[in-house]
């Protein structure tokens, strides 16, 4: 009796098409995905890959994400930050991107056996193309400035190891003198900045890094407990001097000996001096990645389910989301079939999409291991086999953004779920626990957010979904799991200003769903998702047909009580 008092959904769902983006006849886009050109990233395609990653003269870090991934749409923002940050480092590493939701990259993420969003690979230079080869995983983090300090230090292990040698060197080594400082230092080098910081700290080398381009000047990092900090009279670190060539030094130490500080500091001095700064490069970014020309979209109503919705969404799976794993066995595999059967009961199918989809299901069966582009390849040659699979334009209508950024996948998945839990109910035995048994595996083992399908892991331990015994159950789980994650993202950054995450339904859609204390009418509430969610209120385009009678409500008055205590004020 507990379970309906624990079900409070944590998963993190977001709604986000992919963006498309025309493709040169070098694999070279101006945008794709989350990413434009103007972000200062090296998009990345299947037709560019092996141009832009190896044989490089330069490092890179690679972010492999999937642009309806909830994590990496919230970290985007974050990534552009740092490649607008370090865009004067260009000659020593650079940032790019691959979406892992486009079809044709596809291949290259199951070969770099990218199986978590937003996943992270350092390729240092002169990278050699081969099948072990698929970069330095690196750790993800919440934060621009997180990441960029992993990546300094990083770049300081390449160049202990021999590499990065026409890098600023970023090493640190204590010196008795001016003269010792400054022994290997070029001499056309006018002023040599002395860092003062302990080994652990990234400012020493990220100063250098930022200066990189300056002509005649020099960074080095320098031990804070060194006789040269002493003669220097350094008391505050990290701790900053300018050298002439002549040996005279200048104390430039801010107040507060930031990284932004000493980098002010450097440039005040060199300022003072008539230095001439090189060519900055530009960091105008365009802040939308859409024009301002598109055009809106009306509010399509949240009371009509569009076949194109489904069969878009069914393509986004077959096509990048149940291909991405390299290796295809166990449980990931059993996962797979319990989906696809779970489809063949409770998908109200149109044209060749069921043979197709049985086809697929049996083909599957066959074996118990598959590598992921056989699993493409199979996928591609039954839709010739029972061409033509899909009956729509394959556009999103129902669940179609105000702008390319917002809802599409993942707002189908949704959809999608809900029509199964719906359409189950109505078949022979009871089918609704195997479809939320079914949506478990999927979203575990395919669903491309993967801190969406950690939440979701933990609320269904929590929660105890495997617990659903009844269809009317299933219907409910689900319809209260959408509108905990509805509230907890209602006016997060990943919200459709023109779809506001709400309480659903509203109390214009279905007045007779509340009571007059603001609680939910669940009879009223399973009668309004079995008329939404039903075959016969599906409709093929834009026209909205009349709702369907919907089935009665199966409960008993100690579920509805049960249930109830959720949503009472």
């Amino acid at each position: 009796m507990k379970l309906w008092l624990l079900l409070l959904l944590n998963i993190i769902i977001l709604n986000d098409p992919v963006k498309s983006a025309f493709i040169a006849d070098n694999g070279d886009v101006d945008e794709q995905g989350l990413y434009s050109k103007s972000d200062q990233v090296i998009i990345l395609t299947s037709k560019n890959f092996d141009r832009r990653v190896y044989g490089q003269k330069h490092s890179l870090l690679v972010e492999f994400y999937n642009s309806y991934c909830g994590h990496c749409r919230a970290f985007a923002p974050k990534f552009k930050s740092l490649a607008a940050d370090i865009v004067s480092w260009k000659n020593v590493i650079q940032l790019a991107v691959l979406d892992c939701s486009v079809e044709e990259n596809n291949e290259i993420c199951r070969q770099f056996e990218i199986m978590a969003y937003p996943s992270f690979r350092y390729i240092h230079e002169n990278y050699v193309k081969g099948n072990a080869n698929v970069g330095e995983r690196f750790e993800s983090t919440d934060s621009a400035e997180k990441l960029k300090a992993q990546l300094i230090v990083k770049l300081q292990t390449e160049q202990s190891m021999g590499r990065l040698r026409f890098a600023p060197s970023l090493d640190i080594a204590s010196y008795a003198s001016y003269t010792s400082a400054l022994s290997d230092v070029p001499n056309d080098v006018t002023y040599t900045f002395l860092v003062f910081e302990n080994a652990n700290s990234t400012v020493g080398s990220e100063l250098a890094l930022d200066t990189v381009n300056y002509k005649q000047i020099r960074v080095k990092r320098v031990f804070d407990n060194c006789e040269l900090a002493n003669i220097a009279g350094v008391t505050h670190f990290p701790g900053l001097v300018a050298v002439r060539a002549t040996l005279e030094p200048t104390p430039l130490t801010p107040k507060v000996p930031t990284k932004v500080n000493l980098l002010k500091a450097v440039n005040t001095f060199l300022k003072s001096k008539n230095y001439v700064f090189p060519v900055s490069e530009t960091n105008a970014k365009d802040n939308s990645l859409y024009s301002n020309s598109e055009e809106k979209l009306k509010l399509s109503s949240s009371d009509v389910i569009y076949y194109s919705d489904l069969e878009k969404t069914l393509k986004t799976i077959f096509h990048t989301e149940i291909t991405r794993h390299k290796t295809l066995k166990g449980e990931e595999l059993q996962a797979l079939l319990n989906f696809l059967d779970i489809l063949v009961i409770a998908f109200p199918f149109k044209g060749n999409l069921k043979s197709y989809t049985e086809d697929l299901l049996q083909t599957l069966r066959t074996r118990n291991e598959w590598g992921g582009s056989e699993v493409y390849d199979i996928v591609k040659s039954l839709e010739k086999t029972h061409a033509p699979v899909y009956t729509t334009d394959l556009d999103y209508i129902g669940c179609k953004g105000s702008q390319p950024k917002y809802r599409g996948y993942t707002c189908g998945l949704w959809t999608l779920f809900h029509t199964l839990t719906v359409n189950s109910a109505n078949k022979p035995g009871v089918q609704g626990p195997k479809v939320l048994t079914a949506m478990h595996g999927y979203v575990k083992h395919f669903f491309g957010c993967t801190e969406c399908a950690e939440h979701f892991q933990a609320m269904a331990t929590r929660n105890r979904l495997f617990n659903v015994k009844e269809n009317d159950k299933a219907i409910l789980w689900l319809w209260i799991s959408h509108n905990e994650v509805n509230l907890r993202l209602a006016g997060d950054v990943t919200e459709d200003p023109e779809h506001p995450k709400i309480q659903y339904p509203t109390t214009s859609k279905c007045p007779e769903c509340r009571l007059s204390r603001g609680a939910w009418n669940l009879p009223a509430v399973y009668e309004y998702l079995q008329r939404v969610y039903g075959a016969d209120n599906i409709q093929e385009g834009q026209r909205v047909a009349k709702s369907s009678a919907a089935a009665p409500s199966p409960f008993s008055d100690l579920d509805i009580g049960m249930l109830s205590l959720l949503y009472m004020a």
